[in-house]
């Protein structure tokens, strides 16, 4: 296996391309605000002469749930390094790390989701019944967008059950585009450029990535990428099938057999 040009299995963490977390709790504190003030308008409904300020309230309501749910769930890790080693040794850790991470997004919505639903008909307090759509909205919009990140790391859990990785640089960045998509070039000229889609849907790339990459799979057919140091895995595809058709005609029986095992001989 080539050796890394960066130091393996360094776990503390370096500084992302874009602002990372940092400006999470000040954004969750006008999340909070915004929410004050449009449930304050929506309670308006109950008066007789001022009930219209409930659609702007309920406006801000729809806003601040879209954002919150964005907030929560779309964004890379947080500082201070992943619980697996990430030069390449470990195939497991880095799947079990997203889902872990996911699932504990996953919940921050869930929770307060299901408490505004149900309180309110338990106390049977008619002021906080505005509360019952905010949760079922938050519930619905979480479920929604949080099934696809879990779908891309169940796709890249897939691959990481057939292929070992390998390690490929430089790393030639694209394009970055929303819900984790992105486009990059692995290795020397004449590799595929390939579409990637990060499960966690953040919209930065890893600073060091240019460096390079674990690479598990096969390039005409796919496969994943696990960055070094801060962890992150791809899940990546040609970015023009049609163009690598015959290359993966090419591959024979048993290159073809085991793209198939890991999800890879269709166009995701």
């Amino acid at each position: 296996m080539p050796e890394p040009s960066v130091a393996p299995g360094r776990t503390d963490g370096e500084p992302r391309t874009g602002t990372g977390g940092r400006g999470t709790p000040r954004k969750a504190a006008l999340l909070a605000a915004v929410f004050a003030v449009s449930y304050g308008l929506v309670l308006s409904i109950y008066s007789d002469t001022f009930f219209w300020f409930a659609i702007p309230g309920l406006l801000g309501l729809v806003t601040v749930v879209l954002l919150a749910v964005h907030l929560v769930l779309r964004r890379p890790f947080g500082g201070g390094g992943v619980p697996f080693a990430t030069d390449g040794s470990d195939r497991q850790g880095p799947v079990k790390h997203h889902y872990t991470v996911l699932t504990r997004r996953y919940l921050l919505i869930v929770v307060p989701g299901v408490a505004m639903t149900v309180l309110p008909l338990l106390l049977g307090i008619g002021y906080l019944n505005p509360f019952i759509g905010v949760g079922l909205m938050l519930l619905s919009l979480g479920t929604r967008f949080w099934l696809p990140q879990i779908g891309w790391s169940w796709r890249s859990a897939r691959v990481l059950k057939v292929y070992d990785f390998e390690f490929r640089s430089p790393v030639q960045k694209s394009n970055l585009q929303s819900l984790g998509r992105r486009s990059l070039t692995l290795g020397a000229e004449g590799s595929p450029r390939m579409a990637a889609r990060e499960p966690l849907f953040s919209d930065q790339w890893p600073q060091e990535i240019a460096r390079g990459v674990w690479f598990a799979g096969d390039e005409p057919f796919g496969g994943v990428i696990l960055v070094p140091d801060t962890g992150e895995l791809m899940f990546t595809q040609p970015a023009n099938w049609s163009v690598q058709e015959r290359a993966r005609q090419q591959a024979g029986a048993e290159r073809q057999e085991k793209a198939a095992r890991a999800g890879l001989a269709r166009k995701v």
